[in-house]
């Protein structure tokens, strides 16, 4: 299936546009905040683009001593191959309350299209 096609077959289901890919990796340092004394990770957009939005769900996991590895649970990279073989299983996940995935992007060919459900 084409890509132009496939957006196509998918506009009615998702809103699609073309994502903002930030600037992956990313190296960050841990800061405290002031206030409260909480360790905080700064996260500029720019860095993130729509990788990350305020209210994600994220998981993570420490691989070695100095490194951290950051997952985010509501927004899934996905390829072309993968999104059509998955498709079924992505928009229950997307559409259940219980699930934490609310975007995705996808990778068509290079071309990054970040995608939301239509409610």
């Amino acid at each position: 299936m084409n890509k132009r096609l496939l957006l196509d077959k998918i506009g009615n289901k998702f809103i699609v546009v073309l994502a903002d890919m930030g600037n992956l990796p990313y190296r960050a340092t841990l800061g405290e905040d002031e206030e409260t004394g909480e360790v905080i990770l700064p996260m500029p957009t720019e860095a993130y683009g729509d990788h990350a939005e305020i209210g994600d769900v994220m998981s993570f996991k420490k691989p070695s001593k100095y490194k951290i590895e950051m997952t985010n649970l509501s927004c899934k990279y996905v390829k072309k191959t993968a999104f059509l073989r998955e498709y079924n299983s992505i928009c229950r996940q997307i559409t259940s309350i219980k699930h934490p995935l609310n975007r995705l992007i996808l990778d068509c060919n290079g071309e990054h299209y970040l995608l939301k459900y239509r409610v």
